[in-house]
């Protein structure tokens, strides 16, 4: 029962960390830093490109340390390494394009705390569904909580952290991980 926890929670900080870590870059336009390093010769999009990777970066290292401190701390079986790794890439993904949308949102960096706090954990608990109900059965009710949660990214990231972790094929996670491509794509172009 740790490990669909662990996982679901791993999900939820990613989620926070790409918001939170995108903020600098609201922080550093309202403290003028951004529109300086505009006027410089290097071109906008390598400054911007830079500060998505900063935010993709510290995504990867904290996911990377928890699923590997989970496996080592409470010997939980993520699944299969390729498909862990397909998951983790699409929560990433995911995690850093809904923190850069996010944060396009916004007008100051005062408005981060209340629309961080709120939109994160209403959209994470929405997606953790299958997870605080451990699994919910077979139920009509069920089948509907589960097609609610995949309408937010959190919900596709649980999915395939749980198909891998029931040691899912390729094959079968396969609409799963397009999901989450699908959703990094959307964020990160609106």
């Amino acid at each position: 029962i740790i490990g669909p926890i662990l996982g679901g929670m791993i999900i939820f900080y990613a989620f926070f960390t790409g918001v939170s870590t995108a903020q600098t870059i609201l922080r550093e336009d309202e403290e003028g830093t951004l529109p300086r390093l505009f006027t410089t010769p290097t071109p906008t999009a390598v400054i911007l490109t830079g500060k998505f990777l900063a935010v993709f970066l510290t995504v990867v290292i904290q996911l990377v340390v928890m699923l590997i401190l989970g496996r080592l701390i409470f010997a939980i079986p993520w699944g299969k390494l390729a498909l862990v790794a397909c998951f983790a890439c699409g929560t990433i993904l995911m995690a850093s394009s809904f923190g850069i949308f996010v944060n396009s949102m916004l007008k100051s960096t005062k408005q981060g705390g209340v629309v961080f706090g709120g939109v994160v954990t209403v959209t994470g608990m929405i997606g953790m569904i299958k997870i605080f109900t451990l699994g919910g059965g077979a139920s009509p009710a069920s089948g509907t909580l589960d097609i609610a949660s995949l309408f937010v990214p959190q919900g596709w990231a649980v999915r395939g952290l749980l198909q891998a972790m029931n040691n899912a094929s390729l094959n079968d996670a396969l609409l799963t991980l397009l999901g989450m491509l699908a959703w990094a794509a959307v964020l990160f172009v609106i």
